[in-house]
């Protein structure tokens, strides 16, 4: 009863509408700056980054300056395309990558771009903020109190069941219990899509010739680490993940190059 009504529909509408936000230009500078915590190169930085992404850019007559170069302060081996018209690596890619894995990487996130995938993901992002800064604040109280984040797990789980048995029993409408239990169901579509744009990305950069550059880059990768958590992880991480494995990124490129043989 407390949620029915005018009071409801409001908020809902008003943030409905706040995610036009997202296409005015400026905001992707904000969002890149404090909320993605990215940088813009310094003079030695944007050098390097010119020579690679001008290597890039030749090969599928893209003007270079149409997009805007970042970079994330990160000792991992990444790179990130940002709905608009920005594309970052992280430190660590620039300073340490061989100049072809970076042309890469950098190859890669062109792809996200051309694939449109970006804003894509950046709307999703946006709507998913509310949902984001809930999960934040209950990891938060884990953190310090584990029991506390217990309880609150268990509410928010035994509300979800209560709100199927009470549609359930008393033939009620299944709205709520429905809406109980979205939140749980709609990342799984999306990790999936994510992953996809993914392999779609890896595609265009082996397209423009760097598929064996990409292949030494995800070996480096995978040297790192980077499917251990996701493998410890267990079944949420084969669902909910946003990235396929980096075995799988390996193997679909080896096979590209494989059929590409004359």
């Amino acid at each position: 009863m407390f949620f029915d009504g005018f009071a409801t529909v409001v908020p809902v509408v008003i943030w409905i509408l706040s995610g036009l936000v997202i296409f005015w230009p400026r905001t992707e500078d904000y969002l890149a700056r404090y909320l993605f915590r990215l940088r813009r190169p310094t003079m030695l930085e944007q050098q390097k980054l010119d020579v690679a992404w001008r290597a890039v850019c030749s090969q599928v007559h893209v003007d270079p300056q149409y997009y805007k170069l970042w970079i994330e302060e990160s000792d991992d081996i990444n790179g990130y395309a940002m709905a608009g018209k920005s594309i970052a690596v992280t430190r660590w890619a620039l300073n340490s990558l061989p100049p072809r894995q970076l042309q890469a990487v950098l190859a890669h996130e062109l792809g996200h771009h051309r694939g449109g995938n970006t804003w894509t993901a950046l709307v999703v992002f946006w709507y998913a903020l509310p949902g984001r800064s809930v999960a934040g604040l209950v990891r938060a109280i884990s953190g310090t109190n584990p029991v506390v984040g217990c309880l609150v797990a268990a509410f928010l789980f035994l509300s979800a069941v209560g709100l199927a048995l009470d549609s359930w029993i008393f033939h009620r409408s299944w709205g709520w219990a429905f809406y109980a239990v979205l939140p749980f169901l709609v990342p799984i579509p999306l990790a999936w899509f994510t992953r996809k744009s993914e392999l779609m990305a890896d595609q265009v950069a082996a397209d423009l010739g760097y598929a064996r550059d990409t292949v030494a880059f995800l070996y480096e990768l995978q040297a790192q680490g980077e499917d251990v958590a996701r493998r410890a992880a267990g079944w949420r991480g084969a669902v909910y993940s946003r990235h396929p494995s980096v075995a799988d990124r390996i193997t679909a490129l080896e096979r590209y190059l494989q059929n590409s043989r004359p």
